[in-house]
């Protein structure tokens, strides 16, 4: 139960904001605030703050454009954290949501309210810099030996490092110019000089680092831990969550989550529970590890150097199998000849992996988990060494060893899953995981990559997050498909018993927006023609509109319209293809400001999260239905599953999915209440499909036109 205090603390922090900037009560954004203080005043914990029912209260807000979703979950949220001493983890699926909170939505807030709470961005360990590597690169020379050694197997040509930007980054941190963040650093750093002075995960020694004190990650954790609110992607939380939380957020057994744009956390969850190897690659650095503990046994005591000559046998080995691995996997690969392919797949039909596949996979397991487990041994020698003088080796010396040593240890641990997906299978009574082989060739050389991944992201989410965490909120503009949360629950895990609700957009879309739909003319199912018609409709449908949108689902029909319409036309049309998005859409706005024509042709990354407000943006045309083809192997295989469940995977997947990219594509038109506009979505199917009616039904209620080409 809330206590009377948090109550009207919320109801007062609401007050404060509307009177502040003069604003209205919206009744969407208080119906929003009131279910989630509903849901979480449901929480039940014992003496210790720990919650004590097994499904954790959730919250999911399909809350429509215009109603205020961030101001409304944080006046909510953050009252109810504090009284119960929890954190909060704001999860953004885009840098530009995540900005717009950090810069603007929480600054403005607390200028307007009494509401006291601290707020910090949050940052994935490999985003800043590693004292340690620095101090390394500065003291070693650069020669391709010494920096292998340092930098571990991945960095491709040691030799290149500048010696001098990083002399400019140790001048830096000693006048307090920057501190640390790749993001701050004022000229742009590719990849490859980053690398050589920044860690992952297991790259990191963490407490027994000399440098450990005034570590810029260890630091900006540490601050993390007092922070009231945190703003973060969601792939790091969900990077957090694989790696069984709290290893750089908060425990999530003492944070309530926020999931802002939580339409993508399926898809993101699919992908951060994957597993993927490289074979040729594993190859090569099997082959550079027997060089590096070759290097290193000169260097060992007589125990080390007996642990290395085990981890060298077991390396051996490995790559033995690995290479048996290559030719029994190569016979899938599929080039034909004649034809200059640089990539092809193999999927497993229904996720399964012949016997005799499976058995090497073993084999394999268990000679990558006995490295494995060799390399824990040297790693834990090392960090004795570390910790202790008087070791085997002095602490500098060990210092130097271990991102290398521990990088080959994380790259043996993510091999080691693969394997173990491959190896097993699958319960009939469990959802498959997606099995499948890449191909591609690199510089005429064959590389093979095996995958594999959950086909929903359910299992896993509920494993490590909804079971975990104090609370969550989930919020977005579209969360249901065909006007039912079934589709979403399904892919994402969320309990039934969560508290599912819909909030109307305040827009007045019959008044503001016009729907125009074709009734014939336009056959989306014959390519050739359809791309045709919209060449000869599209001067004169967007010819009363200073800026529109047109979007496609596909890159080569946008190029085929674009190459078919007159010189004169196409003079006014900025394409995807020839700008980034942030520079096209200033293009844009620039060209309208002007008094000048302006057209985006956009692809499906344009359907979201852009704004073009007045007459940035008068009619969205949409070429198609945004139909996914389900040719990837994930798809391939949740397909063939729901098949084998008497499932229909066009009716249970293709149109829920469709449905909502397409309410989110239509959602470019109105970005405010004064907006105005039309969208004509050119695709006969609408009308001529049993499955249009439910696609329209689900798109918000805009006034209707129905005419013939």
């Amino acid at each position: 139960m809330l206590s009377d205090q948090v109550k009207q603390d919320i109801q007062s922090y609401y007050s404060q904001f509307l009177q502040n900037r003069k604003l209205k009560p919206r009744f969407g954004q208080k119906l929003m605030i009131a279910e989630i203080a509903k849901t979480l005043a449901a929480i039940d914990i014992d003496e210790e703050g720990k919650r004590l029912s097994e499904e954790p209260p959730i919250c999911v807000v399909e809350a429509g454009t215009g109603t205020g979703k961030t101001i409304a979950y944080l006046i909510a949220v953050l009252p109810i954290a504090k009284a119960l001493g929890k954190q909060v983890v704001i999860a953004t699926a885009t840098v530009a949501l995540q900005e717009q909170i950090m810069f603007k939505d929480i600054p403005d807030l607390q200028a307007n309210t009494d509401m006291d709470f601290s707020f910090l961005l949050a940052k994935g360990r490999g985003r800043y810099l590693c004292l340690s590597k620095l101090d390394n690169v500065l003291r070693n020379n650069s020669s391709q030996d010494a920096m292998q050694e340092l930098y571990g197997l991945e960095l491709e040509d040691p030799t290149q490092v500048d010696r001098k930007l990083y002399e400019d980054m140790l001048d830096a941190l000693g006048e307090k110019r920057w501190q640390g963040d790749r993001d701050d650093w004022p000229e742009n750093l590719d990849n490859q000089q980053w690398r050589a002075v920044s860690v992952e995960h297991g790259q990191c020694s963490g407490s027994r680092c000399s440098n450990f004190n005034n570590c810029y990650f260890f630091r900006s954790r540490q601050l993390l831990q007092k922070s009231d609110c945190i703003i973060a992607n969601q792939d790091l939380v969900l990077a957090d969550l694989s790696l069984g939380g709290g290893a750089i957020l908060p425990d999530p057994s003492e944070t309530i989550y926020i999931f802002d744009e939580a339409h993508h956390l399926a898809a993101k969850g699919v992908s951060h529970f994957s597993h993927f190897i490289q074979i040729r690659s594993a190859l090569n650095w099997l082959d550079q590890s027997k060089k590096l503990f070759a290097r290193l046994q000169t260097q060992a005591g007589s125990e080390l150097k007996a642990i290395f000559e085990k981890a060298d046998a077991a390396a051996l080995e490995a790559r033995h199998k690995l290479n048996e691995a290559f030719l029994l996997f190569e016979q899938f690969a599929n080039f034909q000849e004649g034809q200059d392919l640089k990539q092809s797949q193999h999927t497993f039909d229904r996720g399964q992996v012949a016997p005799e596949l499976r058995e090497h996979c073993g084999i394999l397991y268990l000679c990558f988990s006995q490295l494995a487990q060799e390399l824990n041994k040297i790693l834990d020698r090392v960090r004795q060494c570390m910790e202790n003088e008087g070791g085997e080796l002095d602490s500098k010396q060990a210092e130097s060893w271990y991102p290398t040593l521990g990088s080959m240890q994380a790259r043996c641990e993510a091999s080691l899953m693969l394997w173990f997906h491959f190896a097993n299978e699958d319960e009939k009574s469990d959802v498959p995981q997606a099995r499948w082989l890449t191909f591609s060739k690199v510089q005429d050389e064959l590389e093979i990559t095996l995958s594999c991944s959950p086909i929903l992201a359910a299992e896993a989410l509920t494993e490590k997050l909804w079971n975990e965490c104090f609370a969550a909120v989930l919020t977005s503009a579209t969360l249901s498909a065909l006007n039912s949360f079934d589709f979403l629950s399904m892919r994402t895990g969320i309990p039934v018993e969560s508290n599912f609700c819909r909030i109307g957009s305040p827009f007045n879309f019959a008044e503001a927006g016009l729907l125009r739909i074709p009734e014939k003319g336009f056959d989306a199912g014959d390519s050739v023609s359809h791309t045709q018609a919209i060449i000869s409709c599209l001067p004169e449908l967007l010819e009363q509109d200073s800026g529109a949108l047109v979007l496609f689902s596909s890159r080569r029909q946008m190029q085929e319209v674009l190459a078919g319409l007159d010189a004169g036309f196409r003079a006014t049309i900025l394409s995807q293809d020839d700008h980034p998005k942030q520079q096209l859409i200033e293009l844009h706005k620039k060209s309208v400001d002007r008094g000048d024509k302006s057209i985006i042709f956009g692809l499906a990354s344009m359907s979201e999260g852009i704004d073009l407000p007045d007459a940035y943006c008068t009619h969205v045309v949409i070429a198609k239905l945004p139909f996914s083809v389900p040719d990837e192997p994930v798809d391939v295989t949740l397909g063939q599953w729901l098949k084998d469940q008497g499932k229909n995977p066009f009716t249970e997947i293709t149109v829920p999915e469709t449905a909502m990219k397409l309410v989110q594509a239509s959602g470019r038109l109105l970005r405010s209440e004064t907006d105005r506009g039309k969208i004509t979505i050119l695709d006969e199917r609408l009308v001529s499909r049993r499955y249009g009616e439910s696609i329209l039904n689900s798109l918000p209620p805009y006034s209707r036109e129905y005419f013939i080409r």
